[in-house]
């Protein structure tokens, strides 16, 4: 039986969504049976809990809620700590998961994540003895230098989103909760409390798996969201009617009792090649006005306009030469039938004079 952790804050009670949208991504991938952990806090209303609930009965797997607090001890380490504002407190419970989850190993995933694999394959992997197997962070680029500050090595360093963990190696190591509270009080001013702190305590026995198991999406560059766990670690979410997996998250949502509330529809994304969008908008230009017509069209519009207009000219000219003509020949008639009225006695007085003599 596979196992898998969650972990987050619902202030909102929208992290409790997403994570039935990430819940509902792994469980129509997933071939093998699913336990499932969610480490929670107060702010998980119950409400909220029973729909999770609801929608792993549906895919006939168990659910267990833990409700955390963090130790006494980490709060007081992490009180000049200001990053945790931005991540919130739910971020760090998956440091808890050794003493929380009565698992030899669990499977951690992010709420911002969809898994469009069979993640058996990534329970399937043997860590050779390793606290943890992760993906190496793919932004490590722009945080190489912040993080050796820290004393970590940005050759080996992970990213948290997605994690096997073997949690009996972790239990075994018993200081490994004394060495976090250890780090935050050496790195107070750390950006990524929680990831930082799992590279710090167990970065040194990892094991760093293929990019499919934590797959980042980096805006603009190619989509393919196939065979693999899309980390959306970025601003713009899975959530968000924007991103390129917004159509996969709500097909994942609608398997789940959030279906019923509304979904904004996924807007008509741009294009960012400048000639393709050049294109279309000529093509839109096109449709929305009539078509210039070429100089050729043009040329012979006008001639065949001039040929109309000179029929035309000549049509009126003989029917107004027509007219005359027909006038002239009715007064020629008209002075025939006078004349005739009148000649007739002269030519029958010449006809009988030239008849008698």
């Amino acid at each position: 039986m596979i196992e898998l952790a969650l972990a987050f804050t619902d202030k909102d009670g929208s992290y409790s969504e997403h994570a039935a949208a990430a819940l509902a991504s792994v469980f129509r991938n997933t071939s093998s049976e699913l336990q499932v952990h969610i480490l929670h806090d107060e702010s998980l209303l119950e409400e909220n809990k029973n729909k999770l609930a609801q929608l792993a009965a549906g895919f006939k797997h168990p659910i267990h809620f833990y409700p955390v607090t963090l130790p006494v001890e980490m709060m007081d380490v992490l009180s000049g700590t200001g990053s945790i504002d931005r991540w919130t407190w739910g971020s760090l419970y998956r440091l808890l998961l050794p003493a929380v989850v009565p698992a030899e190993r669990v499977i951690y995933l992010d709420c911002d994540v969809m898994v469009n694999m069979d993640i058996t394959e990534l329970w399937g992997i043997d860590l050779n003895g390793g606290y943890l197997g992760a993906i190496h962070d793919q932004g490590i680029q722009g945080i190489a230098e912040v993080v050796a500050v820290q004393g970590l090595n940005p050759e080996t360093y992970f990213n948290s989103g997605v994690i096997l963990f073997d949690l009996n190696a972790i239990r075994q190591h018993v200081t490994w909760f004394e060495e976090m509270l250890n780090f935050f009080r050496a790195f107070p001013g750390t950006s990524m409390p929680d990831q930082d702190c799992l590279n710090h305590v167990f970065g040194g026995n990892c094991l760093l798996l293929d990019q499919r198991f934590n797959w980042f999406y980096v805006p603009g560059a190619e989509v393919d969201l196939q065979q693999k766990i899309v980390h959306f670690a970025g601003d713009m979410k899975c959530w968000d009617p924007l991103s390129p997996g917004y159509t996969l998250y709500q097909d994942n949502l609608r398997l789940t009792p959030w279906s019923n509330e509304p979904i904004l529809p996924a807007p008509i994304r741009r294009s960012t090649d400048r000639k393709a969008r050049h294109l279309h908008m000529k093509r839109k230009t096109r449709k929305l006005s009539p078509r210039k017509p070429s100089s050729r069209h043009r040329s012979e519009r006008e001639r065949s306009e001039r040929v109309i207009m000179r029929k035309r000219r000549k049509a009126s000219q003989h029917s107004r030469h027509k007219s005359a003509a027909g006038s002239v020949s009715k007064s020629r008639i008209l002075m025939m039938r006078r004349s005739s009225r009148r000649k007739p006695s002269m030519y029958i007085r010449g006809f009988s004079s030239g008849i008698y003599l």
